[in-house]
C-alpha cells in the first residue's frame, strides 16, 4: 500500500532525511521509531507533501505521489493526522467531521458519523461542542476522526499516545487496531515504545534521518540491545 525508497528532505540547506525505506501492506500497522530529532515527523510530512522530498520516491498504492501537493495526496486517500492536531478549534465536532468528508473509496465502507461515534464513543457526547472547549485527548481523537471521514485507504499518525493519559492512550490503541481491522494500513510515528509494542506488527528505526533497522514488531521487543543502542535516552 506504501512503499518509501531512499527518501531524502531538506529543510533549506539542512540535510534532514538521508535516505528512509520501509514498505507497509495493505492492513497493515507499521510503526517509526526512533529518538527525538531522528527524522520521524519529517518523514511523515515529505510523504503527505508538506515538506517536498529532495530525493527518492513515495509509492502509493501503485503510484508515486514524491512531490505532488498535500491536497492531491489526500484525494488520492493517503490521510494525515499531525502532531499538532490542527482542529478548527471554533467549530463544533460536528462541522469538524464536515470539513474531512471525502468520497468512498473502492473496496472500503465509507465512513460515517456513526461508525465514527461506534469507534470514538467520547465524541458523540460532545457532537454540538465546540473543539476548542475539549480536552487534549478529545481533540486528538477528534482529528483522527475528521482524517477518516476523507475515507483514507492509509493514515499517518505522528505521535497518536503524546500527552494522552493512560486511559485515553489506551482508547487510542484499541481505535488503530480497530482501522487495522477495517482493512486500513496505519504509519505512525512513536516514542513510547510500549504504545507501539501494543499496535504494531512491524517497526521501522530511523536515526540521524536514515532508516537503521526494520522488521518484525516482536523481533524488536526480543533485541534489547538494539533498543539500547538506539531507542534508549
Amino acid at each position: 500500500m506504501l512503499e518509501v525508497i531512499d527518501l531524502h528532505s531538506r529543510y533549506g540547506r539542512a540535510h534532514i532525511l538521508q535516505g528512509v525505506f520501509f514498505a507497509a501492506a495493505a492492513g497493515e500497522v507499521l510503526v517509526l521509531l526512533g529518538r527525538n530529532g531522528a527524522g520521524k515527523s519529517t518523514t511523515l510530512k515529505s510523504i503527505i507533501g508538506l515538506v517536498r522530498p529532495s530525493a527518492g520516491r513515495v509509492v502509493f498504492d501503485g503510484v508515486d505521489v514524491a512531490g505532488w501537493e498535500p491536497y492531491r495526496i489526500a484525494r488520492a486517500g493517503l490521510g494525515y493526522v499531525p502532531e499538532d492536531r490542527r482542529i478548527f478549534s471554533d467549530l463544533t465536532v460536528a462541522e469538524n467531521l464536515l470539513v474531512g468528508r471525502q468520497k468512498a473509496r473502492f473496496g472500503l465502507a465509507p465512513w460515517t458519523e456513526a461508525r465514527l461515534f461506534a469507534l470514538f464513543p467520547n465524541l458523540a457526547d460532545l457532537y454540538r461542542r465546540p473543539a476548542g472547549q475539549m480536552s487534549g485527548g478529545e481533540q486528538q481523537m477528534l482529528t483522527i476522526a475528521r482524517t477518516l471521514m476523507g475515507n483514507p485507504r492509509c493514515i499517518l499518525l505522528d505521535e497518536p499516545s503524546e500527552g494522552l493519559a493512560p486511559v485515553i492512550a489506551e482508547q487510542m490503541a484499541h481505535a488503530i487496531l480497530a482501522l487495522k481491522a477495517e482493512g486500513v494500513t496505519v504509519v505512525l510515528a512513536e516514542q513510547n515504545l510500549h504504545f507501539a509494542a501494543r499496535v504494531a506488527d512491524r517497526a521501522a528505526v530511523i536515526e540521524t534521518g536514515r532508516t537503521i533497522w526494520s522488521g518484525a514488531m516482536a523481533a524488536l521487543r526480543e533485541d534489547a540491545a538494539l533498543r539500547a543502542a538506539h531507542l534508549h535516552l
